[in-house]
């Protein structure tokens, strides 16, 4: 009743009916979808528990034992990219400026990482360092990698993702938002130590079939009810047709540099180094940039419909309310299950990642050079929760998932991109100071530019990432070149 839902936000559940009223708007959810869920979470977990038997020691936990297939590495690779801020961050943007989600955004992102399947992937695979830290050790020395994965470890909170979750589940079930991120963070925290990178992978395999199959399956739907292409002309702003959608050339500068954080992107070269082959690695990445494209370029529609259908929401829980009401029970829950495939990949990969780095390169060489395997695997199984506390007590600072993909990503790209990309295709002189200078002024200008609440209206990150480039610069005109056949600083 108008009564009740003009109070605040109210919220109330019919479970006879399986009709939910958020805020004037009615959520259709029923028992049939808890069921999905259920299914879909427990399913994992079994998963993960079943493929630990394959774990045989530590190369094996962390690595996938070196041997993921052309197939493996597609799904791996394509669902742990694709995580929430691809989806909601896609949507929201679409919402909010239209089609310029993906022109500026998805076009410039996916075409810019060409040369990194080209050419770094196959690098990449053929050194033998785990973890970028471990790589910025070789390349540099100690202070460097023990910085770079300070950095990895923070990043590795994958903030987006919880509140990605947090928003869903509240659209959803009207619970707090930090008590689905909590729930939902320990589901993948419990599959994911079971078997490591090989749970993770296996994981990631059906959840990338789950998020390309029913996120398909939804546009039909929605682009009936929304009228086509005429309903959209009729109810969207004018600005929503434009490829730059109203920006200011700051805010598209942000998000076309935001595409090229995965060039220093740790799971990306995580899998990179578990491929079975040097060829692999870049065909699957190949491989992938046509199915991001196709899935950006299907999240963009479904963001513009959300805006026609539901305007007067926010942009994340107007697209959730869309699909939830677009689609009949089960498969309603069976969606939320493929948007949560997307979300807890990546969460899974990141955390896994965050744990490595922290047993790795921080623990080991600096406490224990000698570890055992077992020591290895019961660190970083305590590390992996350590990582996904702290990513719950921190995410809902941000309201909206876009705020903490611009934050956290332009974090790690301003401090990572120049080091780890100079360090391995630079060919005139290089330092440890310039790496080390490089990093720790992107992340200082960043951290700083924040704080003092963006001025002249700049993000951080465009102002970072040219220090950090002019730092390295620098840096490289200090102390003794580096000789670049150094084994790795983290050999026993």
């Amino acid at each position: 009743p108008p009564a009740e839902t003009a109070c605040g936000r109210y919220f109330r559940l019919n479970f006879n009916s399986g009709r939910f009223i958020m805020q004037d708007v009615v959520v259709n959810w029923t028992n049939l979808d808890w069921l999905a869920i259920f299914m879909y979470l427990g399913g994992m977990i079994l998963v993960g528990w079943y493929v630990s038997r394959k774990v045989r020691n530590s190369e094996d936990y962390l690595m996938a034992g070196r041997a993921l297939s052309y197939p493996m590495v597609v799904a791996t690779v394509a669902a742990t990219w694709y995580g929430s801020g691809a989806v909601f961050g896609t949507a929201e943007l679409a919402f909010g400026s239209g089609i310029a989600a993906f022109v500026v955004w998805c076009v410039p992102a996916h075409l810019g990482r060409i040369p990194l399947a080209l050419w770094v992937a196959p690098r990449v695979r053929g050194v033998k360092e785990n973890t970028i830290p471990a790589l910025l050790g070789r390349l540099y020395a100690r202070p460097v990698a023990i910085l770079g994965a300070v950095l990895i470890v923070c990043y590795s909170s994958r903030l987006m993702d919880i509140v990605s979750v947090g928003i869903m589940g509240n659209t959803v079930t009207g619970l707090p938002n930090w008590v689905i991120g909590a729930v939902i963070v320990g589901v993948v925290i419990c599959y994911s130590m079971f078997g490591g990178l090989w749970s993770v992978v296996m994981t990631d395999v059906l959840q990338f079939f789950l998020m390309t199959s029913l996120t398909l399956l939804l546009l039909p739907g929605v682009w009936t009810a929304v009228g086509g292409f005429e309903g959209l002309r009729t109810a969207l702003p004018a600005g929503h047709f434009s490829p730059a959608g109203g920006m200011s050339v700051s805010q598209i500068l942000v998000f076309f540099l935001l595409g090229f954080q995965v060039y220093a992107d740790p799971a990306a070269y995580q899998r990179f180094g578990a491929s079975n082959s040097a060829k692999t690695a870049k065909r699957a990445y190949l491989t992938c940039l046509l199915i991001w494209m196709a899935f950006d370029a299907v999240m963009t529609m479904l963001g513009l419909g959300a805006r026609a259908l539901y305007p007067e929401l926010q942009g994340s829980k107007a697209f959730l309310t869309m699909a939830i009401n677009a689609m009949p029970p089960f498969l309603t829950g069976l969606w939320i299950c493929s948007i949560l495939a997307v979300i807890m990949s990546t969460m899974s990969s990141f955390f896994l990642v965050g744990a490595t780095t922290l047993t790795c390169d921080l623990i080991k060489p600096m406490f224990r050079p000698c570890m055992t395997d077992r020591e290895q695997i019961r660190l970083t199984r305590i590390f992996m929760v350590c990582i996904g506390l702290s990513g719950c007590l921190l995410a809902f600072q941000f309201s909206a998932v876009l705020d903490a993909v611009v934050f956290l990503g332009g974090l790690y790209l301003a401090s990572a991109f120049v080091p780890v990309l100079g360090g391995l295709f630079w060919k005139w002189r290089l330092t440890v100071a310039g790496g080390f200078l490089s990093m720790l002024g992107g992340m200082g200008v960043t951290l700083l530019w924040q704080s003092l609440g963006n001025p002249l209206g700049l993000k951080p990150m465009l102002v970072a990432l040219p220090a950090s480039f002019l730092l390295f610069l620098i840096g490289n005109m200090i102390g003794k070149p580096i000789d670049r056949n150094a084994e790795s600083v983290n050999e026993c």
